[in-house]
């Protein structure tokens, strides 16, 4: 799948993202954001998520657009403002946010897009962010998949539901960078982020019409548990719970792995499972 890149101009700054699409287009084009964690980029999410090799097969468009690096000698001062306050981008008044929806007008202006199904996705910071554009933009987007990132505490504090939000979330329980139960301590990297529980349960509150929590345990010879969480009758937000998943994106390459980041758990495949829930949503 041949991939493009693309610089626009916004505030002042040139945001780079890149792209792919179907070369036969036979209808409006699904959206599907992808955002990278800390200090990465859009060409290592696309890496590890492969989300644009799937535009051609399900009719839709992949894009990873790249964060602001504010120092170029500290490659951890790359990161989405997800509202945080510790995040450089958060001090220097970053907007993303409109970055985001101003990079929606343009692929609105340049290809047919479905504006009822526009997602966003993330991994880490990104996937925090992911959390942060739904919930400030509910007018835009449709909903989320995030893996390894929950939402802030302050954006879930502040921030009210005008409309339900679909959602997924994966998140390894030995995440040695995002503490898990949301109980920050020195030896994690990040903090003010609600738990992954906590972080379903807000999407979940969206709906209106809620049902008991559901819960599911899969389990697979040499493969950790992973307890499945569905809320509402039609599982319009689903937790997954990867037991001893480290920070890692689950299904892409082993080369994440490492004595920081954790094992990749295998039996998940996260973009799959993503995009097969969020592409039956539309915006209501």
């Amino acid at each position: 799948m041949h991939t493009y890149k693309k610089t626009i101009e916004f505030k002042g700054r040139d945001r780079t993202f890149h792209y792919a699409c179907p070369q036969k287009i036979n209808k409006p084009l699904p959206i599907v954001f992808g955002f990278h964690g800390a200090g990465s980029s859009a060409r290592h999410h696309m890496k590890i998520t492969r989300f644009h090799e799937k535009a051609e097969d399900y009719q839709m468009m992949a894009v990873f657009p790249e964060a602001v690096q504010l120092d170029r000698s500290d490659r951890m001062s790359k990161q989405w403002n997800e509202g945080r306050r510790k995040n450089a981008a958060y001090q220097n008044d970053v907007d993303d946010v409109g970055f985001i929806v101003k990079l929606i007008d343009w692929l609105k202006h340049e290809f047919s897009i479905d504006e009822d199904r526009v997602y966003a996705t993330g991994f880490s910071n990104g996937s925090a962010f992911s959390m942060r554009i739904a919930l400030e933009c509910q007018d835009v987007i449709t909903g989320v998949g995030g893996v390894a990132g929950p939402i802030v505490r302050d954006m879930a504090e502040d921030g009210e539901w005008r409309k339900s939000m679909p959602m997924l979330f994966i998140m390894g329980t030995d995440d040695s960078m995002v503490p898990y139960d949301g109980e920050y301590n020195s030896e994690y990297m990040i903090d003010q982020l609600l738990s992954a529980q906590e972080t379903a349960r807000f999407f979940a509150k969206s709906w209106p019409e809620s049902s008991l929590e559901l819960k599911e345990e899969i389990t697979a010879l040499n493969e950790p548990s992973i307890f499945k969480y569905t809320y509402h009758q039609h599982e319009s937000v689903v937790f997954y719970s990867i037991n001893g998943g480290g920070h890692t994106w689950p299904g892409g390459p082993d080369t994440q792995a490492s004595s920081l980041t954790g094992e990749v758990n295998t039996q998940l495949d996260a973009s799959q499972l993503i995009w097969d829930h969020l592409k039956n949503f539309r915006k209501e």
